[in-house]
């Protein structure tokens, strides 16, 4: 019961009875006050013909040994059938004689039903009694007595009261105004509450079934629109069913997008003698702008490549696969700075004037054991000596696709054996935790130090950073030298 009273139309419902109950309790009290004022009025008309009949005459009204009847002097006039046809012609009203008792306000033999059906029923009512204020000439006190009995006429109670002057008949047809008016405005407000119910119910329904819709899937669902108010409402749900569409279609857009994007990295990791290299990355959305790559420059030498493209999403995401393919076309012949120097021309003003991407080059010769590189821009990677000792392959150019003009200059590190090369992009470090504490440089190398692959230094920092939303991406590739 409780689940079904939290639904809005059995809340509109119970609004829509109680009005209709209280416009008809209101008709009925209305209804019966006025049958019970007609009534009475009824029997005082025919009440007032007799007195005036008696006044004109000089008489008096008497009852003599249970007989009613107008005395003037020695003359008597019963108040009986005669009297009635009389009255029942110049009334209009149909007075019956009945055998002259005593009145009584409230019978014995009458219980609570008997009451209201007698006074307040309408059409089901017993003739209403004429009760005549007699003076008893046994006794000499005044007396009520029951002279007759009469239909109400509701058509002629008014216009008798008039007539005979009485001041009753306007407040009577005052109350008549007033409880006409008050049925109707009642009627009027219960047809507005079933109207407005019925619409409030009704709108509520197929918005409660267009969310259904939604929560299966089909964003393409409309719901028919209303006036007023509810039609605002019903068309913002609209406005949200066509922008949840637009947001699925770019969703599916960018989950092919990110499935285009997972195989443009490197599907299978090169092997190189007394050299172990693997990377990792992790795109902080579903379209990521970090990059790293491994090219192939010769049976005993490799290219690596790590970069992290300005912004996120489909345009940084275009930048990096277009550095990606830049990369891949290198020739083996151009040196590592005339290299870099080509892919920031061809990158400056393609993707815009603030589109640009930090960038690590290196090129390793396992003949040599020397790693040449270039570093535009990008955070120093990490060299561990087998030492322990910690070198830093520092910038000294500007991130590509910047400056059209920039020069750019190689630099070379000995990388001997059981030395480890990490290179990383500034998603990392910069991960924050709970507590908003970033992951920094000083546990990146702690935690290099320990690591197996570039796996479980993605998987640290996962770690730290675990129920915090990361705004960067991350990416790192180690380079391990055997010992």
């Amino acid at each position: 019961m409780r689940e079904a009273w939290g639904q809005v139309r059995w809340k509109m419902f119970a609004i829509v009875a109680f009005t209709g109950m209280s416009t008809l309790l209101m008709g009925c009290l209305a209804v019966a006050v006025v049958n019970v004022v007609i009534r009475r009025e009824s029997s005082n008309v025919v009440k007032k013909q007799i007195e005036m009949l008696a006044e004109e005459r000089e008489s008096r009204l008497v009852v003599d040994r249970g007989q009613l009847e107008i005395q003037r002097g020695p003359f008597h006039l019963p108040i009986g059938a005669e009297l009635a046809e009389r009255i029942s012609a110049v009334g209009g009203l149909k007075v019956t004689p009945v055998s002259p008792r005593p009145f009584r306000v409230h019978p014995r033999n009458q219980h609570l039903l008997g009451t209201i059906e007698g006074n307040f029923v309408p059409g089901f009512t017993p003739a209403t009694a004429v009760v005549l204020t007699v003076q008893n000439v046994e006794t000499g006190a005044n007396e009520d007595w029951i002279a007759y009995t009469v239909r109400a006429s509701y058509a002629n109670t008014f216009h008798d009261l008039a007539q005979l002057g009485m001041q009753r008949a306007n407040w009577v047809w005052l109350l008549v105004a007033l409880a006409s008016s008050v049925l109707l405005l009642d009627a009027a407000g219960a047809w507005m509450c079933f109207r407005l119910g019925g619409d409030i119910a009704s709108a509520i329904d197929e918005l409660s079934y267009a969310a259904r819709q939604i929560a299966r899937g089909n964003f393409a669902w409309r719901t028919p629109e209303h006036r007023g108010q509810l039609g605002e409402l019903v068309q913002t749900f609209n406005h949200m069913s066509v922008a949840l569409e637009q947001r699925r279609q770019e969703e599916v857009e960018l989950q092919v997008a990110h499935t285009v994007q997972d195989y443009l990295f490197p599907r299978v990791v090169p092997r190189l003698p007394g050299v172990t290299v693997s990377g990792q990355t992790r795109a902080a959305r579903m379209i990521g702008g970090d990059l790293y790559d491994f090219v192939s420059l010769g049976e005993n030498e490799i290219g690596i490549l790590c970069a992290d493209v300005s912004g996120k999403g489909i345009p940084a995401a275009l930048m990096m696969a277009n550095l990606q393919a830049l990369a891949q076309a290198r020739l083996s012949a151009t040196p590592p700075a005339e290299f870099v120097q080509l892919l920031n021309k061809q990158l400056a003003g393609r993707f815009g004037d603030s589109r640009y991407a930090t960038l690590f080059w290196g090129e390793y010769n396992t003949h040599t054991a020397v790693l040449t590189y270039v570093n535009a821009g990008h955070p120093a990677p990490i060299l561990i000596l087998p030492g322990g000792r910690i070198e830093r392959l520092e910038a000294d150019g500007f991130p590509v696709g910047m400056f059209a003009n920039s020069g750019y200059s190689a630099k070379s590190a000995n990388l001997c054996p059981g030395s480890r090369l990490v290179i990383f992009t500034d998603g990392l470090t910069d991960a924050l935790n709970a507590a908003a504490e970033e992951f920094g440089e000083d546990r990146l190398i702690e935690r290099c130090r320990s690591a197996r692959n570039a796996k479980d230094v993605i998987e640290a920092v996962e770690e730290w950073s675990a129920q915090t939303e990361q705004f960067d991406d991350t990416t790192v590739i180690v380079l391990d030298i055997a010992p």
